[in-house]
């Protein structure tokens, strides 16, 4: 056994970062999750059941892209990769690899699923991460600093109909963070982080991966009460 400590992680990922006081380790090559094909290969690697099934693998094909899944009653985790290759409770951090053996995903048995069903997280959900932790020996995410909920679930709870379909609308803004010092407002409705269509808190928060302090980004926001579209500039 090696002993290892966490440097980053995140429960609605299903993600850790650990590291072990070791060197001249081999390393896996890291493959673009963003060129994946419905029906290509797929290696699934881990130790399902415990380590009495260690360094087992399994295959199949990519079967589904961009899936989102309902984690428990208040998390949904999104963009996975959908694959047939058998997944089980102790293959959650284990690589999926492509034909090439590069590692396209990190599989994930935290999502009962039905049988011929696995998710992997897509590797390029991580690069960001990675890439800090390497050079700063940590991972801190950025915050934009609001409270938020998807507007088809805040329309429901509320029992309106506002006819808007995508986007985040805003319930509080924190004192002293990056959205209150760019005059983000309660109620504001956050439709685009740059270029990207947010649809949800955590496609929003997901998005935020990619930033780090200092940076700065434009803001797509409906301003409900003038029926307004603006444009805001935000730096972390």
């Amino acid at each position: 056994k090696i002993a290892g400590s966490v440097l980053w992680s995140d429960p609605l990922l299903d993600l850790a970062i650990v590291k072990v006081d070791i060197t001249n380790l081999p390393a896996a090559t890291l493959g673009d999750s963003d060129k994946l094909e419905v029906g290509e290969l797929a290696v699934a690697i881990g130790n399902p059941l415990g380590l009495e099934f260690q360094r087992s693998v399994t295959s199949g094909i990519i079967s589904g892209l961009n899936r989102s899944v309902q984690v428990d009653a208040n998390n949904v985790i999104e963009d996975l990769i959908q694959t047939d290759a058998s997944i089980n409770p102790g293959n959650s951090g284990g690589p999926l690899l492509n034909k090439s053996g590069e590692v396209i995903g990190i599989n994930t048995a935290k999502i009962q699923s039905a049988e011929g069903l696995g998710f992997s997280i897509p590797i390029n959900t991580t690069k960001g991460i990675i890439d800090e932790v390497i050079d700063k020996g940590s991972y801190k995410a950025v915050q934009l600093g609001i409270e938020g909920m998807e507007i088809k679930d805040f329309q429901n709870l509320n029992r309106v109909d506002m006819d808007l379909e995508k986007g985040v609308i805003v319930l509080g803004v924190q004192e002293g963070s990056p959205a209150e010092k760019a005059k983000i407002e309660k109620f504001d409705l956050i439709t685009k982080l740059d270029d990207v269509e947010i649809e949800s808190m955590e496609g929003l928060k997901k998005l935020l991966y990619n930033y780090r302090e200092g940076d700065q980004v434009t803001l797509s926001i409906l301003r409900v009460r003038d029926n307004e579209e603006i444009q805001i500039e935000l730096q972390f």
